[in-house]
């Protein structure tokens, strides 16, 4: 089966709808197995390949990823375009692995500065969205969306996370955040050319495609609960997260124009592409911000390296000729191994310091009962300079009291 149509068939999309039903007549081709002729397809190619700008700004003065000579402050520009799909495609749009090692190569990149992404897509595939939209969020490089177009559903999640979201004009459109299902039944049309289906399960096998066989048959509740819901769940709480302030009635999953996506949240501002790559350098400029991705990079270096170094003194290794040195699955264990047995005892020791703790706490109080107890029942003792000799029965008495008896004579 062709790889397209088995993606096309068989997942969960977010995609707008619009989009999604122009393509009717390219999956009646496919499904019937003719070639589908696009021309050539080297200009769709070339449009969507990332490269780096450099520093000066000067969009002629441009990188590859994978130049070794990038000028210090650059930015890398980083095309989404087409339907998103989790894996690149032939002579189609670079998946969202693609996409986000392209990410993650800019992030750890110490010559570039920031980056751009340049977004004309109406969604796609579920697999590999929110991950790469996690990338985009977590990356220590500033990250400026650019939407030249259209932005819906898949492409909107992944760019959720970026510092800036720029529109490119007033009748870009943005949103369709939700998530659906098309699902065609072809079995019918297949039986009248005489095709036969026979579906066996094991005897335990009683919920396997039970969802889906319960689509087929007109009956839509229970996948919309357990599959649509959750993806749909999940992408509304990256959506919240990413832009706090959102306004809810953006996430039902209707399309708006720019000026109006502004008013509700889902953008920044409307300029020109050439306004993105300002904004992209002013923020990789912004010694505060400068500060944080230093400092985050800074610290992320820190802990491999003490990491890297925790492992060498385990195996013993010889720095001289780490790069020749892979670690075998045997000791990946013994790591493993040893890293449960550390974890084990930090947990015994955090319940001996939890019961020592409750014990202090007890004694303290106790303690604190008694001072009580001492302060209301306290008198003063008789000191013993205190003393001189009595009459009669007593054979002491103390001057205080002799004192105050004679007072009390003289009233």
């Amino acid at each position: 089966m062709n790889p397209l149509l088995a993606e096309i068939l068989s997942s969960p999309w977010l995609i707008n709808t619009e989009r999604s039903a122009a393509y009717a007549s390219v999956l009646l081709s496919l499904i019937k197995g003719e070639q589908i002729f696009e021309g050539d397809s080297s200009l769709a190619r070339e449009r969507n390949r990332p490269y780096i700008l450099a520093g000066s700004g000067n969009q002629n003065e441009r990188f590859g990823f994978t130049d070794t000579n990038i000028p210090a402050g650059s930015v890398a520009v980083i095309p989404i375009r087409s339907e998103i799909l989790k894996y690149d495609q032939p002579c189609g749009p670079r998946g969202t692995q693609s996409i986000l090692s392209d990410v993650k190569s800019a992030d750890q990149n110490p010559g570039i500065k920031s980056i751009v992404l340049v977004i004309d897509s109406p969604g796609g595939q579920v697999s590999g969205t929110d991950l790469l939209a996690e990338a985009i969020r977590n990356s220590t490089t500033p990250v400026v969306a650019f939407i030249d177009g259209l932005t819906a559903s898949a492409a909107y999640w992944i760019i959720s996370g970026a510092s800036r979201i720029i529109a490119s004009s007033n009748l870009d459109r943005i949103g369709s955040i939700g998530t659906m299902m098309m699902v065609e039944d072809l079995q019918p049309a297949l039986e009248q050319l005489g095709v036969k289906f026979h579906e066996v399960y094991a005897t335990l096998s009683v919920d396997k495609n039970a969802d889906f066989n319960q689509v087929l048959d007109g009956k839509y509740d229970d996948y919309r609960k357990n599959v649509l819901d959750v993806i749909n769940a999940k992408f509304l709480e990256t959506i919240r997260s990413f832009r706090p302030s959102v306004n809810e009635t953006a996430l039902t999953g209707k399309m708006f124009f720019a000026p109006q996506a502004m008013e509700l949240g889902l953008i920044d501002k409307i300029g020109s592409f050439e306004k993105a790559i300002e904004t992209a350098f002013s923020l990789g400029n912004s010694p505060f911000e400068q500060a944080q991705t230093n400092e985050s990079k800074t610290i992320q270096r820190m802990k491999f390296k003490d990491t890297w170094k925790a492992i060498q003194n385990f195996f013993k290794l010889d720095p001289s000729s780490l790069e020749t040195q892979e670690l075998t699955s045997d000791q990946v264990q013994q790591i493993n191994d040893q890293l449960a047995t550390v974890s084990a005892r930090n947990e015994e020791l955090e319940t001996l310091l939890a019961g020592e703790k409750e014990a202090h706490a007890i004694t303290l109080t106790e303690l604190e009962k008694l001072r009580g107890e001492d302060a209301a029942g306290e008198t003063i003792a008789a000191k013993e300079a205190d003393k001189c000799p009595g009459e009669g029965e007593e054979a002491t008495v103390y001057a205080h009291d002799r004192i105050a008896d004679d007072f009390c004579s003289k009233q």
